[in-house]
């Protein structure tokens, strides 16, 4: 293989590593930034879910234009976009502003994988493929692990506008470099439109069911929910049709007609729906309920994401030897049993609890990211190799949309339902309970919420019900994780190991 194919190899990573890092910062970010911005936790998911919104909405889009306007051009374009939105991100001055220049930074992010996959794939062959892909996901890996700690690192010594900031070196680095080094390989330009009615129908399908999602625990599941969801079921049904209709559809549903690939994006969603979904909320556990610094915070998540790269690298081995539903099926299973050591968990568990549960929800997931990565590529015709690796990040940042707000939304629900008794039983007086009810969303987040006129040990007393309130609630939803999982296990027995043919597939 020549040099530059490899320099090409460890620029698209590095940009893989850049969203993978600023992912897991995030986490680290949200507790500070619910209180410093005054968040509830509606707000605080859309921090989160802003981004992951665009990304699922632009993904596949994104890697037709790279289809059409070549893979290493449209990849640059995003590294640039996505420094500029973060620097904006970083010096938000309110919770608005920060969301909208999330939702920015992620229709920019949703070029960066799509286009680096392909790249990947037009440059090398496929006996170097697996090895490639596997760097590929080794950056990503190693971001995973090291972001936790940074992001601990970063907010603990400045605050959490300085995890945005992290970006913008690795872009110039990138982009000067790879104006220059980048190698196009097999690139094919695909002429064909962009379908616009197409992008218009999923992102107002995807949007409507995320609203409604995050509304439950503020409004309930009353009408606007109902009317919501409704308008989903309509949104999506005329995107499927226009789908069927259209010659530049944005989602070819051919692609489907292979049960390998689309048992693959499921599980692929749903595993990113248990872990990634939950996630965001062990940072919010580990801060506001346990009350661990920012740093200690990063340290005590590494489990998660450092094993993560252990599980890549089991399941790629097992992959190869016995096919890619063994590694998916054995890593599903684990993050079940990593989502039943949550259960078990209390306001004021030991770390020895947490820490092996989600040592094993790394390796699962990291069992399953990259075998289900090569088993939808390997499915997939070559001249769709934009729109096939957008569909696998699609699938990846659905299921962590839903999962974040579906399990968002059983916590706050349950605390929204839970707190009253538990302050009653602490002794807390009913004008105080009552206030404290009233920002139930708040107390979702962990957050102690402003009562005035009440005693330190009144305060107190509302924080240990607080406390305890949040984490039943996560168990609760973890118990849906679990279940979740199993049924993941049982969709990646019916993934196959991809015939290739040479001639055709890979050019």
């Amino acid at each position: 293989m020549p040099r530059r194919a490899w320099l090409t190899l460890v620029l698209v990573s590095l940009g893989a590593m850049m969203e993978a890092l600023d992912t897991t910062v995030m986490t680290i970010g949200n507790p500070r930034i619910a209180v410093d911005l005054g968040t509830q936790l509606n707000q605080l998911q859309w921090v989160s879910n802003g981004y992951m919104f665009a990304v699922v909405v632009f993904l596949i889009t994104a890697g037709k234009i790279g289809d059409r306007f070549g893979h290493r051009s449209t990849f640059l374009v995003g590294m640039v976009g996505f420094a500029a939105s973060s620097v904006v991100a970083g010096t938000a001055g309110s919770v608005g502003v920060l969301i909208g220049a999330r939702v920015v930074q992620g229709i920019f992010g949703a070029v960066l994988a799509p286009n680096s996959l392909a790249i990947i794939r037009n440059v090398f062959p496929f006996d170097k493929l697996k090895a490639a892909i596997g760097i590929w996901a080794g950056f990503g890996a190693l971001a995973m692990a090291a972001g936790p700690f940074i992001g601990g690192l970063v907010v603990g010594l400045w605050d959490w506008r300085g995890i945005f900031f992290l970006n913008v070196p690795i872009c110039l680095i990138v982009v000067i470099a790879g104006l220059v080094l980048m190698d196009k390989g097999r690139e094919q330009r695909q002429p064909a439109p962009i379908d616009i009615p197409g992008v218009l129908l999923l992102s107002a399908a995807l949007f409507a069911v995320v609203w409604a999602i995050t509304r439950i625990p503020v409004s309930g599941f009353g009408l606007d929910a109902g009317l919501y969801f409704a308008a989903a079921v309509v949104l999506f049904a005329l995107f499927l049709w226009r789908q069927r209709a259209s010659e530049n559809a944005v989602l070819p549903l051919r692609l489907f007609r292979s049960v390998s690939l689309s048992a693959a994006v499921v599980v692929v969603a749903l595993g990113a729906f248990v872990a990634f979904g939950s996630y965001f909320y062990f940072g919010l556990y580990l801060e506001h309920v346990q009350d661990r610094s920012p740093l200690m915070t990063g340290v005590l998540l590494l489990p998660q994401t450092v094993l993560f790269g252990l599980g890549a690298a089991v399941g790629t081995k097992l992959g190869k030897q016995q096919g890619p539903h063994v590694p998916m099926m054995l890593g599903a299973f684990l993050v079940a049993l990593g989502s039943v050591g949550i259960v078990m968990l209390r306001a004021d568990s030991s770390y020895w609890l947490l820490g092996p549960a989600l040592g094993l929800m790394g390796i699962g997931i990291g069992a399953i990211i990259p075998v289900a990565v090569e088993a939808i590529l390997g499915h997939s015709p070559q001249n769709l190799a934009g729109v096939a690796s957008g569909l696998q990040q699609t699938g990846l940042m659905l299921g962590a949309v839903l999962g974040t707000a579906i399990l968002g939304s059983i916590i706050g629900v349950h605390v929204r339902d839970d707190l009253p008794g538990r302050l009653a039983t602490a002794g807390v007086t009913q004008s105080a309970a009552d206030a404290a009810v009233a920002q139930a969303s708040v107390a979702a987040q962990g957050v102690l919420p402003h009562v005035g006129g009440i005693s330190s040990e009144v305060d107190a007393q509302i924080k240990t019900a607080i406390d305890q309130s949040f984490t039943s609630g996560l168990n609760v939803a973890m118990i849906v994780g679990a279940a979740v999982m199993v049924i993941a296990a049982i969709i990646a027995s019916r993934v196959k190991a991809p015939e290739f043919d040479p001639a055709s597939s890979w050019g």
